[in-house]
């Protein structure tokens, strides 16, 4: 009698990374007790194709655990030698060891995308980044004076109690119907926590925590592929607070719980190349800083005018004010992509509204690489009361999900 089609090498091999909740949404002949069930029969078949997961759904042992018995230190006290700057003879001596083995722990913290910096006063634990100048080059020149597109979209704080993931997913969909294949994020993915002013708007703690929700509720199509932005708040606070790569660790989890679709591209700005044969144009994806002025495309303006000649791109996409916006200064385009978490009582007390939805970004370039025409779909959604009430959802149609007009 021939095994189960859930203990093949073939299945196990394709997913074995994935947990009992999704494995019982992909392959719905048994529950998710069942599938809790049968995943262990898998592991037990083949461990090394379906390793155990812990709460967050990442396998024992992956790379956002720390202390691990594979540094070559004892990586807990190492951690508290640096936060005070220090050298590799001081840190030899510490651990009455070579300066070799202090060297190749010290990679081993890097490895884990901890930031390890070493500084004029010494070797410490960085509480910052600095954006990456590198720029990101997209090849275009299939499009040459042909409409292409991309989502744009910005600020879906997933972790907190007012995310609105149905939003996400219905993006996703008319993204995939538009024939769009990347959705650039510009920042604040997560809610993040260490702050007192949304310690009550959470529902998810810790760095581990808040990455494994937003990898889980970040919708999955084929087909399509998501550039995801840092910024310097909110998730940024980890890096602030636990002193890592914020997105190196996005993307490393991502790859471990099976996604191959999101992909880090930076911290608080990042320049994409649109590629053409004979020349090209820049999209800068931003995560803007401080508050929203009274009028929409005043800080987007600002911004416009304090940068100088040489270095203005020519779309930058910016992403912090939870609003939307577009507007042409200094020969840029300036888009704000709205966001995808409703108002929260900290922005209700200040009088900011959240403008939630997003964007596609259609281009037209030549071969010169000069954008010829640029425009911004806007796709607004309204709060979940607007739904339940003005608009009948079909039998199919999941609580969750938004509904369509009667």
């Amino acid at each position: 009698m021939s095994a189960p089609y859930y203990l093949t090498e073939e299945f196990c091999q394709k997913n074995g990374l994935k947990g009992a909740t999704r494995l019982a949404e992909e392959f719905p002949d048994a529950s998710k007790s069942a599938w809790r069930a049968r995943r262990g029969d898998m592991h037990l078949a083949y461990p090394d194709l379906v390793p155990k997961l812990d709460r967050q759904g990442r396998p024992v042992g992956s790379l956002s655990e720390t202390p691990d018995s594979s540094c070559p230190l004892d990586s807990e006290e190492l951690l508290r030698c640096l936060k005070e700057p220090t050298n590799v003879v001081d840190l030899a001596n510490h651990f009455d060891c070579s300066p070799a083995r202090v060297e190749r722990a010290l990679e081993w913290l890097k490895e884990k995308h901890l930031l390890v910096a070493d500084t004029a006063a010494g070797i410490t634990l960085a509480s910052t980044m600095q954006p990456t100048r590198e720029v990101h080059p997209i090849d275009t020149s299939q499009f040459a004076s042909q409409e292409f597109c991309f989502g744009i979209t910005a600020d879906s704080h997933n972790g907190s109690k007012y995310e609105r993931v149905d939003v996400q997913n219905d993006l996703a969909d008319r993204w995939v119907a538009q024939g769009v294949s990347r959705v650039f994020v510009a920042g604040n993915w997560i809610d993040g926590s260490g702050r007192k002013f949304n310690q009550h708007d959470i529902y998810v703690h810790g760095v581990d925590e808040q990455i494994a929700n937003y990898i889980e509720k970040l919708p999955q199509r084929d087909g399509l592929e998501w550039d995801v932005l840092s910024g310097d708040d909110h998730e940024g606070w980890f890096v602030q607070d636990a002193h890592i790569n914020i997105g190196h660790v996005l993307e490393a989890e991502a790859k471990l719980a099976g996604r191959d679709d999101i992909h880090d591209i930076g911290y608080m700005e990042r320049d994409i190349e649109l590629v053409q044969p004979e020349g090209s144009a820049r999209l800068r994806i931003a995560h803007m800083g401080g508050g929203s002025a009274y009028a929409l495309s005043y800080s987007m303006q600002k911004y416009a005018e304090s940068l100088q000649g040489g270095e203005k791109p020519q779309i930058v996409v910016g992403g912090h004010y939870h609003k939307w916006d577009y507007n042409y200064a200094r020969e840029m385009h300036l888009i704000q992509p709205g966001c995808t978490q409703d108002q929260t009582p900290f922005m209700r007390k200040r009088k900011l509204q959240a403008m939630v939805g997003g964007a596609t970004l259609w281009i037209t370039q030549n071969e010169l690489g000069i954008i010829t025409s640029c425009k911004v779909e806007w796709m607004p959604y309204y709060d979940q009361k607007f739904y339940a009430y003005r608009w009948k959802k079909p039998e199919s149609c999941p609580e969750t999900e938004l509904g369509v007009e009667s």
